[in-house]
């Protein structure tokens, strides 16, 4: 049973970072980069700390302030970076671009803010991802998978 309640966890996690491109490309016409960052980080933020709370994880908790707040920083950043890419260069440019650059930045921050050394398994699948990526990129091979999917 918590085998399944992982696998969706992760199917969940997987359905909201897909759509948040298109969310962006629906959005209504007049609503700027900024305003739908921060509606996604509010509901998000509002989710995570409902969960924490509902677990049990808030009571007594107390969290150091510059980390805190620079990763608080970081996610907004993120949101607003993103959503203007999207903006600019499209939702499925944006997207694989965002889905791309994920896996090795967090594995290159990891090592450089952690030490933690990049394994045999993380430059693996980055090399996998990273080609997947490049098929889906590039025009030519896009269209030679396209039977495929």
């Amino acid at each position: 049973m918590r085998e399944w309640r992982a696998v969706a966890m992760v199917l969940a996690a997987a359905v909201m970072w897909g759509t948040t491109g298109t969310a962006r490309a629906l959005a209504p016409a007049g609503a700027s980069s900024l305003s739908i960052g921060a509606v996604r980080v509010a509901i998000g933020g509002a989710a995570l700390l409902l969960i924490a709370w509902h677990r049990g994880a808030l009571r007594g908790a107390t969290w150091p302030l510059a980390p805190t707040l620079a990763m608080s920083v970081a996610v907004a950043v993120y949101q607003l970076a993103f959503f203007e890419g999207v903006a600019r260069a499209g939702v499925v440019v944006g997207t694989i671009v965002a889905i791309g650059s994920a896996p090795p930045a967090a594995g290159l921050l990891a090592w450089i803010a952690l030490g933690e050394r990049p394994t045999l398994r993380w430059l693996a699948a980055t090399a996998l991802a990273t080609a997947g990526i490049v098929l889906l990129s590039a025009p030519r091979a896009g269209l030679a998978i396209e039977p495929l999917a």
